[in-house]
C-alpha cells in the first residue's frame, strides 16, 4: 500500500465527495480493543551475574474470572526464549504473541505473593524449574511512601518476533527498587545470584535496576482477526459495541469514527483518529486516504502517536496503522529526562510495528476482514 510519511497536514475532515452512495445509517469498526487481568508486575533483573539458563525473572499478579489472585513468572533465557511458570487457572492476554520461543509450564506457585501499601513492598516466590531446580526470589523494601512513581509505557512489543496485537501496556505507580531501604534475594539451586544495579541516581537514592508497577492497565489494540465486521447503529453521535465507546462525526448523514474509548476498573484508554475514519461500506473506488492518530491512558501527559492509511480496489479496502512516531513521554523530572532519551527503546519500540488489514465488501451487509500485526 502507497504511504505518506512526510505528509506535513492532514486535514480535521474529509470531503463528502469520497463517498459513492448513500449511507444505510449503520458503520463497521475494524478495531478491537482487549485487556489484559493483570494487576502487579515485578522484573528483577540480574544479567551481569545471570544464571546458565535465567538473566530476569518476571512475577505477575492478576486476577481470574472468580476473583482469585493468579501468578505467573516469566524466566528471560540466556538465549532470547523465554519459560513461563504459572498457576493453574491463570488469566493469559498476550503472553505467547509478546515473548519468542516460549514454554508454558504450569507450577503451583502456591506461596507467592505481591503485597504493596503505603510503606512497605513484600514480593515473593518460588518454584521449580523445567531442569528441577529450586529457585527462590525474595524482594522486601520499607520506607515506600517517601518515593516519587511515574508512568511508563512497557517496551514489552521490543522482543516479539510475530505479534498478535499492539501491546499498549501502561505502568502507573512505577518504581525502582531502593538499595538503601532493600533486600534482593535471588537463589537459583542453592546458588546466589547478585541483582542489576541502575547506574543513575533517582530521587536522590541509589537503585537497583528491579522495579515494579504497583497499578497496570495493559490493553492489547487489534488483535489480529479473521472474521466479519458486524454493522454498528449510532446513538445520536455515540455507540457502544464490545466493550468499546465510538464518537462519532455525521459527513452528511455518513458516520465517521473520530474516537474511541474503553474502560476497566479505574483506567481508560482513549484513540483520537484525524480525520475521522470514513465509512468504509460506502467509499468510492480507487481512493486513497490518510490521517493520523494518537492513543493515550488517563492521568498520563505521554502519547503514542502514528499514521493510519486506507485505499480501495473495487469491492476490497486495505488499510494500514502505523505508531511511526513512537511514544513520546512528557515527563518532568530531569533523570528521567535523560533515562527515556539515553535508552531509545522506551521510545522507539512502536515504530517498529505495522497493522495490515483487507477488507472484503462483497457481501456489503457482513464485509470480512483479514488482519495481522507484524515488525518491520
Amino acid at each position: 500500500m502507497k504511504t505518506n510519511p512526510s505528509r506535513k497536514q492532514t486535514p480535521a475532515s474529509f470531503k463528502n465527495d469520497i463517498y459513492s452512495k448513500k449511507s444505510d445509517g449503520c458503520f463497521f469498526s475494524p478495531f478491537s480493543i482487549s485487556f489484559d487481568a493483570m494487576e502487579h508486575l515485578i522484573l528483577v533483573n540480574f544479567e551481569k551475574d545471570p544464571d546458565e539458563f535465567y538473566n530476569t525473572f518476571e512475577l505477575q499478579q492478576a486476577r481470574d474470572k472468580n476473583n482469585r489472585k493468579r501468578f505467573l513468572v516469566i524466566a528471560y533465557r540466556i538465549d532470547g526464549g523465554s519459560d513461563v511458570y504459572h498457576q493453574p487457572e491463570y488469566p493469559f492476554a498476550s503472553q505467547s504473541g509478546i515473548l519468542n520461543d516460549t514454554e508454558f509450564i504450569e507450577s503451583p506457585l502456591d506461596e507467592a505473593k505481591f503485597e504493596i501499601n503505603d510503606d512497605s513492598l513484600d514480593v515473593f516466590f518460588s518454584f521449580t524449574d523445567k531442569t528441577g531446580r529450586k529457585i527462590t526470589v525474595r524482594v522486601n523494601e520499607d520506607k515506600t511512601k517517601k518515593k516519587k512513581p511515574f508512568f511508563l509505557l512497557a517496551p514489552v512489543g521490543v522482543i516479539s518476533k510475530n505479534p498478535v496485537s499492539l501491546p499498549f501496556y501502561s505502568l502507573y505507580r512505577m518504581s525502582f527498587i531502593r538499595k538503601n531501604h532493600a533486600v534482593i534475594e535471588i537463589n537459583i539451586d542453592k546458588g546466589k545470584r547478585k541483582p542489576d544495579t541502575f547506574p543513575l541516581p533517582l530521587d536522590f537514592s541509589k537503585n537497583f535496576f528491579t522495579r515494579y508497577s504497583a497499578d497496570t492497565f495493559n490493553v492489547d489494540l487489534n488483535k489480529n482477526y479473521e472474521g466479519s465486521l458486524s454493522p454498528l447503529k449510532p446513538v445520536g453521535n455515540k455507540t457502544e459495541a464490545n466493550g468499546i465507546t465510538y464518537e462519532l462525526t455525521d459527513n452528511k448523514g455518513h458516520p465517521e469514527i473520530k474516537r474511541m474509548s474503553a474502560k476497566k476498573s479505574n483506567h481508560m484508554i482513549t484513540i483520537d483518529l484525524c480525520p475521522p475514519l470514513p465509512d468504509i461500506a460506502c467509499l468510492n473506488d480507487k481512493i486513497h486516504l490518510d490521517g493520523y492518530f494518537t492513543i493515550t491512558t488517563d492521568n498520563t501527559t505521554g502519547t503514542l502517536t502514528g499514521e493510519y492509511y486506507l485505499e480501495k480496489h473495487g469491492l476490497e479496502i486495505l488499510m494500514k496503522l502505523h505508531p511511526s512516531r513512537g511514544w513520546q513521554p512528557n515527563e518532568k523530572r530531569w533523570i528521567l529526562k535523560i533515562l527515556f532519551m539515553a535508552v531509545k527503546v522506551f521510545k522507539d519500540w512502536p515504530k517498529s510495528y505495522v497493522w495490515n488489514a483487507r477488507i472484503s465488501l462483497s457481501e456489503p451487509d457482513c464485509p470480512l476482514m483479514k488482519s495481522h500485526w507484524e515488525r518491520v
